[in-house]
């Protein structure tokens, strides 16, 4: 419980200067951005979930104190004044669908794992964002051959693959 505590303060003022500096770039005010600037939204998307490595999972979380894996995904694009679904599920069935060779920074994966539903944020590179379990954290993941597997779509919320 003390280490809880002890990373939530350290999580926290982490959290606020990201959200700031977000802030201050005007990311968080709902707008159409001409395409030039979609890919700047693309890297701040990708900038916020990164930040948030190392808070704490829990189900049914969907803010600083605590992610599961589609309040995570739901709590980065709200800070965006994008509102999504909350559950993962939901989140699959969002009309932006790609195919996963075309995958872009910011896009949403959404993975089938046994009877559960499970989203993350995509950061390039193979490699993304998630809050996977009640035994973890938010963490950094690759996308290798059992995460490939369980792929069921990649949803990009973000015009153009910036």
């Amino acid at each position: 419980m003390n280490t809880l505590r002890a990373l939530r303060k350290t999580a926290r003022p982490r959290l606020l200067a990201a959200l700031t500096l977000l802030l201050a770039c005007g990311a968080c005010a709902p707008r159409i951005e001409p395409p030039a600037r979609r890919g700047v939204q693309r890297r701040q998307v990708v900038s916020l979930a990164l930040s948030l490595a190392g808070i704490p999972y829990v189900y049914g979380g969907s803010d600083i104190d605590g992610f599961d894996c589609s309040g995570l995904v739901f709590y980065v694009y709200d800070c965006f004044g994008i509102r999504l679904p909350r559950s993962a599920r939901e989140q699959a069935r969002l009309p932006w669908a790609v195919r996963p060779g075309h995958a872009a920074p910011g896009d949403i994966l959404v993975f089938k794992l046994k009877q559960a539903w499970h989203s993350a944020i995509y950061l390039g590179e193979g490699r993304f964002v998630h809050a996977p379990n009640a035994e973890g954290w938010v963490r950094l993941e690759t996308l290798n051959e059992y995460w490939s597997s369980r792929l069921q779509a990649v949803i990009a919320v973000l015009p153009g693959n910036g």
